[in-house]
C-alpha cells in the first residue's frame, strides 16, 4: 500500500514538470498584464525541434539548446505581434499554437516521410538522476530521486520566480505594469520592455517543459503530443491567484489527476473515461474557485 502511494507521487511529480514550468513561465507575463495563449505552441516547438536536433547530432545538449530557442523565438514573435503591434494577445496566441501544430506535421511528412509519430534509435534523451543525497531519506527519497533534469529546474523554478516577483526591482516592475499600467507609465517605466521581458522569460520555461515532454518522458516526437498543458498551465494560473507557489500547487494538483489517470489504465475501465481524468479535474477545480470567489463576494455585498 506505502509503496504504491509512493510510485504515485514519484509519477506526479514527473507528470507535473511540464505544466509547473509552462504556468510558472506564463505566471511572469500574467503578472505584467499579459494573457500567454501561446504557452502550448511554445511547448510543442520546443519538442519538435528538440527532437529533431537530438536525432541530426546526437546531442542532448545542442538539443535542449534548440528546443529552448525555438521557444524563446515564438515569445519574440507573439511579444512583436501582441505587444509592439498592439494585436489580440489571444488571437496571435492561437494562431502562433496552429502555426506551430501545422507546420510540425507538415516537416514531419514532407522531410522524414512520418505521420503523427517519429521515433528513432539515433534520438539522445535524459535519464534519470540517481542523488546519493536524497537516496538514503526515507520517503522522501522515494518521491524525489531518480527524476529526470527537468523534474529539479522545475522546483528550482518554483524558488527563483517567487524570490524575483516578491524580493526584486524586476518583480515591483512586472506587478507594477500589469496592476497598475498607467500609473508604470506615468513615473516612466519601459512598459513595453518589461512585458517583453516577462513574455521572453515564461518562453524560455516553456522551452524546457517542451524538452521535458520529447526527451524526458518519452524519446520521439509525437504531433500534438503537449496534449492542452498550455491551457492547463494557464488554468492553474488562474487557480493559484497568480502566486508562485498557489500556482505550482495547483500545476501539482492536475499533475495528480494525469499519474492516476496512468494507473488507471491497468485496471477495466474504459480508455476515453480515464484519458479524461486531467481535464475533468480543471473544470471541477475552476468551477469551486469560481463558486467560492462567487460566494465571497454576495457575503462582501451582504456586509
Amino acid at each position: 500500500m506505502m509503496d504504491n502511494l509512493l510510485n504515485i507521487l514519484h509519477t506526479t511529480l514527473r507528470m507535473t514538470t511540464p505544466i509547473a514550468l509552462a504556468a510558472l513561465g506564463g505566471l511572469y507575463a500574467h503578472r505584467a498584464g499579459v494573457l500567454n495563449v501561446a504557452l502550448e505552441g511554445m511547448m510543442l516547438a520546443s519538442a519538435f525541434v528538440s527532437v529533431i536536433t537530438s536525432y541530426a547530432f546526437g546531442n542532448i545538449f545542442l538539443a535542449i539548446f534548440a528546443g529552448v530557442f525555438s521557444s524563446f523565438v515564438l515569445g519574440l514573435v507573439f511579444s512583436f505581434f501582441g505587444i509592439t503591434m498592439k494585436g489580440n494577445l489571444t488571437i496571435v496566441g492561437l494562431a502562433i499554437n496552429t502555426l506551430v501544430g501545422g507546420f510540425s506535421a507538415f516537416i514531419l511528412q514532407t522531410v522524414f516521410g512520418q505521420r503523427g509519430t517519429f521515433s528513432n534509435a539515433r534520438i539522445v534523451g535524459m535519464k534519470e538522476l540517481n542523488i546519493p543525497v536524497l537516496k538514503d531519506i526515507p520517503i522522501l527519497g522515494d518521491i524525489f530521486n531518480h527524476q529526470t533534469p527537468m523534474v529539479y529546474v522545475s522546483l528550482l523554478a518554483l524558488v527563483v520566480i517567487h524570490m524575483v516577483l516578491y524580493h526584486s526591482k524586476l518583480g515591483v516592475y512586472i506587478r507594477t505594469v500589469g496592476e497598475k499600467e498607467d500609473a508604470a507609465y506615468s513615473v516612466g517605466l519601459p512598459v513595453d520592455r518589461i512585458k517583453y521581458t516577462a513574455i521572453l522569460i515564461g518562453s524560455v520555461l516553456c522551452g524546457f517543459a517542451g524538452v521535458n515532454i520529447a526527451l524526458e518522458n518519452v524519446t520521439m516526437f509525437v504531433e500534438e503530443m503537449t496534449g492542452g498543458r498550455g491551457f492547463i498551465a494557464l488554468a492553474a494560473i488562474y487557480s493559484g491567484r497568480g502566486t508562485a507557489i498557489g500556482t505550482y500547487l495547483f500545476s501539482l494538483l492536475f499533475g495528480l489527476a494525469d499519474a492516476a489517470q496512468i494507473r488507471l489504465q491497468n485496471i477495466h475501465i474504459p480508455g476515453a473515461f480515464v484519458q479524461m481524468i486531467p481535464y475533468l479535474s480543471i473544470i471541477i477545480v475552476l468551477t469551486l474557485i469560481g463558486l467560492s470567489k462567487k460566494r465571497k463576494k454576495r457575503v462582501h455585498d451582504e456586509s
